[in-house]
């Protein structure tokens, strides 16, 4: 499956990190972004895979912020480590959530799972749980895995935990 992986803000994809994405799939893209340059790096984004068949999307922090709006624009899996959807402190665009014909919001149709960890001091988990509960209908397919042993930084054990938890639903 091709997986776009979208790392947080002032980081990259480290080698570790890339080894176990590599176990769960074969087609990686991971760009270098700059967040605070591209204000608009979901509408970016939108456009520079819009001719390549991207499968799944996974990111972290502000990489989860932009692979929550792709996932929904594409209609694709996601996975969201600590995703800053209550708050930045760098500026992004964010474009409006796709509408239905009866322009309501268009549902999410496929999986997305949000890892926040209870220790997080940089995207409070308490503020972001009201945001996916106010974009989510009941009737969507959300998963939200509260960790009490995870801050901000994603540790390489929890990341390939939540990776093959990850795969093994979207197979």
């Amino acid at each position: 499956m091709k997986t776009l992986y979208l790392h947080g803000l002032d980081s990259f994809l480290s080698d570790e990190k890339r080894v176990i994405l590599e176990k769960y799939t074969t087609n990686l893209v991971a760009p270098l972004i700059d967040y605070r340059k591209d204000p608009y790096t979901i509408q970016t984004l939108l456009e520079r895979y819009k001719n390549e068949k991207i499968e799944l999307v996974i990111g972290s922090s502000m990489g989860g912020l932009t692979a929550y709006y792709l996932s929904w624009f594409w209609q694709i899996p996601c996975l969201a480590f600590n995703p800053a959807l209550p708050y930045r402190s760098t500026i992004q665009e964010l474009p409006a959530l796709p509408v239905a014909v009866n322009n309501e919001k268009n549902p999410r149709k496929e999986y997305l799972r949000v890892i926040l960890g209870r220790h997080d001091d940089t995207i409070n988990p308490f503020d972001t749980l009201p945001i996916l509960m106010s974009d989510m209908n009941e009737d969507e397919s959300l998963s939200i895995h509260l960790r009490n042993d995870l801050a901000h930084q994603i540790p390489f054990s929890i990341f390939d935990e939540e990776l093959n938890y990850f795969f093994e639903k979207v197979k």
